[in-house]
């Protein structure tokens, strides 16, 4: 029931398949184009990880401070304040450490889908029934009765290709025009299981070990561009993590020579051009970067009490009112409100002067009158009204 529910989902995505193969005639080129066209539809889901890698990325200095600050102390009741302090650092931010988390949790049901699609090409691409399917698979010798789940359908193509002729349709109805793969590919038939064989020398082996290089080689550069806290770099560069980094690409190896190659030939374009995306993606929304200045000043930061955070957080308020001193009156202010008065004054004294220099006989002594200056700011008023009443 579950695997004709799967089967129902993937047909989208296998009548995408058959296009490309129709369009080619080439098995390999048509499993790339496939990949390629998937891959492209799962590009939001990347980017929207991509910025939560940013987010993350940006608290890394306040959480590098939050662990420095408990450094050196291992037990429960300090990892658990620790901890607590992180969430909440996150939870005033807005940030959801397990949002990553739920984008990949889709991918991974989309990817088993497209695996499903590549493993059963003549459910997607020949479109044969399923009754068809366990009848041929019984006659080439994969078990009586067996159900069109459990055939080996990449093997089975090469049976039905060599044997066409002699098929019935009307014992098989769905073989009547259906479209058969050519999985001969030069040297390499993609409906064989690689074998490690050297005389004669068994070409297929290549595809497992080109896989291994492949995600050693993607794994190395993807991890180049995912961020990592670097409180926690040393731990991931220990012998466990080593361990991890190649257990995934040996395993992946050991799968491949237990299924017809068509899986390994996926396995590659997808880790190749997902290597790609990771860079390009990166380019377009970089990782913040940090200086040796920022983490300072968030230890600065992590170290300070919370009536200290709140001050300065109150300082840092660009909407927040300048505070203004009753001890220091706002001279400027002051000034600039009566310069039109100030104006007017010098310009009526200047004038008064000059008419009483005209009048006035000159007896060789220069009595001029000096300008009236501006009235003493209110600060220096009170001062001195202070010091007279004292």
């Amino acid at each position: 029931m579950l695997g004709s529910l799967f089967d129902l989902v993937s047909k989208p995505f296998g009548l995408l398949m058959r296009g490309m193969y129709a369009l080619t005639h080439n098995y390999i080129a048509a499993i790339f184009l496939f990949t390629l066209v998937c891959e492209l539809l799962l590009i939001p889901f990347a980017i929207k990880q991509q910025k939560n890698q940013i987010k993350q990325a940006s608290l890394g200095p306040r959480t590098a401070a939050i662990r420095k600050k408990y450094a050196g102390r291992n037990d429960n009741a300090t990892k658990q304040k620790m901890q607590q302090e992180i969430m909440d650092m996150y939870q005033q931010e807005h940030f959801n450490p397990a949002s990553g988390c739920g984008t990949l949790l889709i991918q991974f049901p989309i990817i088993i889908l497209l695996y499903n699609i590549i493993r059963k090409p003549l459910t997607f691409i020949s479109q044969l029934t399923d009754v068809d399917l366990s009848a041929l698979a019984g006659r080439f010798g994969q078990g009586e009765g067996i159900s069109a789940g459990a055939v080996d359908q990449i093997k089975l193509i090469s049976d039905i290709r060599d044997n066409l002729s002699s098929l019935s349709t009307a014992q098989y109805p769905s073989l009547e025009g259906a479209l058969i793969p050519q999985t001969q590919v030069g040297p390499f038939d993609l409906t064989k299981t690689p074998t490690l064989e050297f005389n004669p020398f068994d070409w297929l082996m290549l595809i497992p070990l080109v896989t291994l290089v492949v995600m050693i080689v993607s794994q190395k550069i993807m991890k180049r561009y995912t961020y990592q806290d670097p409180t926690m770099a040393e731990q991931q560069n220990g012998l466990s993590m080593k361990i991890l980094e190649w257990a995934m690409p040996l395993f992946s190896v050991y799968i491949e020579f237990q299924f017809a190659a068509a899986i390994g030939i996926y396995w590659i374009f997808r880790s190749i051009l997902q290597m790609v995306e990771k860079i390009v993606i990166s380019k377009f929304y970089p990782l913040p970067k940090f200086t040796e200045q920022d983490y300072k000043e968030a230890e600065r930061q992590a170290n300070l009490s919370n009536k200290q955070k709140k001050r300065e957080l109150k300082e840092r308020d660009p909407n927040r009112p300048p505070v203004r001193s009753l001890h220091h009156i706002d001279d400027e202010e002051y000034l600039a409100r009566h310069a039109a008065d100030f104006a007017a004054e010098n310009d009526g004294s200047s004038d008064g002067e000059t008419n009483a220099d005209e009048n006035k006989p000159s007896d060789g002594q220069n009595d001029k009158k000096e300008k009236k200056e501006p009235p003493v700011p209110l600060k220096e008023d009170a001062n001195t009204e202070f010091k007279k009443k004292k």
